[in-house]
This record gives C-alpha cells, sequence and structure tokens, in this order.
C-alpha cells in the first residue's frame, strides 16, 4: 500500500547524538500537529540530520497534508499551531532549525536559533478562572493533576487532594469553572498562562439559551422595562 512520507529533520543533532529522552520530546508535538492518530506511524531516525520518518496511510494522507500545509498561514486548527510553536522552542534550546517535508517537499520551516529575541516580561501571578469538561484526574502527592478540554483546547491544572475529590464526581461531565491563580509571563506584547493552581470550583449551567432567556422573563412578567434597565445600571455600578 501506498504511504505518505513525512519527515521532521533537526539540523543540530545526528542519529548517534540526539539522546533518546530529546527525541520523545520532538516525536510528541510532531504527533499532534499530523494528527490522524490512528493512521500515522513513525518510521525511523534517519542519516544525515537528524529526520524522524513518519508515514501516514494511504486513507489519512490528503488530511494530514492539508493540515500541516495550513501551519504557516496560520490557519491550522489550534493543537497543530500549539505543536508547530513546542518544536521551535525545542529547536532554539537546542541551537537547531528545522523543517518538516512531505514527499520530499519542505512545507514547514522551523526558524529555531535564528528567530528575533522574544520580549519577556513576567512571570507574574494573577487571579483568574478556566472552563472546561474534566477528562483526566491524576497525581500521586499532594497536589493533583487536573486536565481539561474546551473545544479544541487542551487545559492544565494543580488542585489540592481535597478540590480533586469534589471534582471526581464531574470526570466527563458537564464543563466546570475552576477559580484560582495563574503564572503568567509576557511575550511579545501577548499575555499567556504558564501554570495555574486552582483552590475552588462551580459547576456551569448547561441549559439552553433559548429556556434561560424563558426564565428570565418569567421572572421579569410584570415587571417595567424602565425599573429592569435602572436595577441592571444600578448592579453594574456596585
Amino acid at each position: 500500500m501506498k504511504r505518505e512520507l513525512i519527515v521532521l529533520s533537526i539540523d543540530a543533532f545526528t542519529p548517534n547524538t540526539l539522546p533518546m529522552s530529546r527525541l520523545a520530546e520532538y516525536l510528541k508535538p510532531f504527533a499532534a500537529m499530523l494528527g490522524s492518530e490512528a493512521n500515522v506511524h513513525f518510521e525511523k531516525l534517519a542519516e544525515g540530520s537528524a529526520q524522524c520518518h513518519a508515514f501516514a496511510d494511504l486513507a489519512a494522507a490528503p488530511k494530514v497534508n492539508e493540515r500541516l500545509r495550513a501551519i504557516p498561514s496560520g490557519t491550522a486548527p489550534k493543537p497543530a499551531m500549539r505543536a508547530y510553536t513546542e518544536i521551535d522552542d525545542l529547536l532554539a534550546k537546542d541551537n537547531a532549525i528545522g523543517y518538516v517535508a512531505i514527499g520530499g517537499q519542505n512545507v514547514i520551516e522551523f526558524p529555531g536559533r535564528r528567530r528575533a529575541e522574544q520580549e519577556i516580561i513576567g512571570p507574574v501571578r494573577r487571579s483568574t478562572s478556566i472552563d472546561g469538561q474534566v477528562y483526566s484526574i491524576a497525581g500521586k502527592d499532594e497536589t493533583i493533576n487536573i486536565h481539561l478540554r474546551n473545544g479544541d483546547d487542551d487545559l492544565r491544572c494543580v488542585v489540592p487532594v481535597a478540590l480533586a475529590r469534589k471534582l471526581g464526581p464531574h470526570l466527563l461531565g458537564a464543563f466546570v469553572r475552576l477559580f484560582g491563580s495563574g503564572l503568567w509571563s509576557r511575550i511579545n506584547g501577548e499575555w499567556q498562562m504558564k501554570t495555574f493552581t486552582a483552590d475552588d470550583f462551580v459547576v456551569l449551567d448547561d441549559a439552553p439559551l433559548q429556556g434561560t432567556l424563558a426564565s428570565i422573563g418569567k421572572v421579569l412578567e410584570g415587571t417595567s422595562a424602565d425599573l429592569v434597565a435602572s436595577t441592571i445600571g444600578e448592579l453594574r455600578h456596585e
């Protein structure tokens, strides 16, 4: 069966100098960048610069190809764009540059060591909250890792054991909102949260908007519009 060859090239290493642990760090975002997990396979680490050879099954190749070609324009899905950034960060740390090629044609370039120096302010700690569906609760000590998903976004936070127990019944259930503090850095003018520690949560109401509006209408039935507007105005200024 014909397969689509995909290569991630890293110029600072050869197969004999790339540590196995570092290879694993590259392969994880490489897999996330490709997507189609069940139909994409790692093949080998080839000679020359360290070249990670993978291939996509024939049925998945068009989708993988489209996903990769959308990355340079920034229109690829969020997980693929995050994976691109992770690989470029690894390359910069290794004083390397790299590329991804499909069928021998370069489609993605990683600036790595050549990219401009980033302007970084922080980190600073701020109170914040995150929303999502809990899909994983794991840990062995006094802090537990909680993983949430919200659309294409995968979110991670740390919670104490007592809060993890309270979140347990909501695993793969309704969306929750976790409250706590995040460690933020301002990178090239954009604030990015690096870590988040939660200390409380609420379960979000997943009732349809139409039903919620109908309930509000019943509560306000017989109340003048002027009174409603003035009350809302007062609440905003409290």
